[in-house]
């Protein structure tokens, strides 16, 4: 996969987990972490939806294989 991936990745990790931090006033690092696991949490949990939905569509024959929605 291309850096820039990663670098979007990240940079979307960082905006939400500050910006929760911030709206739930979380300041200790401790805290901060949790949220920052939570975030990285629903984003893996959201793009396994997504491949799994796409698989599955394939093994249906509705999509050609490599199909990504």
């Amino acid at each position: 996969m291309s850096p820039r991936y990663y670098m979007f990745t990240t940079f979307l990790v960082a905006v939400l987990t500050l910006t929760i931090s911030w709206w739930k006033q979380k300041q200790t690092g401790r805290e901060i972490f949790w949220i920052m696991v939570k975030v990285v949490s629903v984003l893996a949990i959201i793009v396994g939806g997504i491949v799994g939905v796409a698989q599955l569509l394939a093994f249906l024959g509705v999509a050609q294989s490599g199909f990504l929605l």
